[in-house]
């Protein structure tokens, strides 16, 4: 189970860095400013998510 968790917040980390590459290029005549909102929530989202697993790896290793 832990090993599974690691991959998916490694997963989670590349997608997480891509947007952040991404909204760094990015500016209001590239994606509309609603665009634009919506995928720093998603960033949001994501860290957050990222944050989860990892307290819940931590808390699997602790448990053995």
């Amino acid at each position: 189970m832990n090993n599974k968790l690691e991959k998916e917040l490694e997963q989670l980390n590349i997608k997480r860095n891509k947007l952040s590459k991404f909204l760094s290029k990015q500016n209001k005549q590239t994606v509309s400013a609603n665009q634009l909102k919506l995928l720093k929530e998603q960033k949001q989202a994501m860290s957050k998510y990222a944050k989860v697993l990892k307290l819940r790896i931590k808390d699997l290793k602790e448990a053995k």
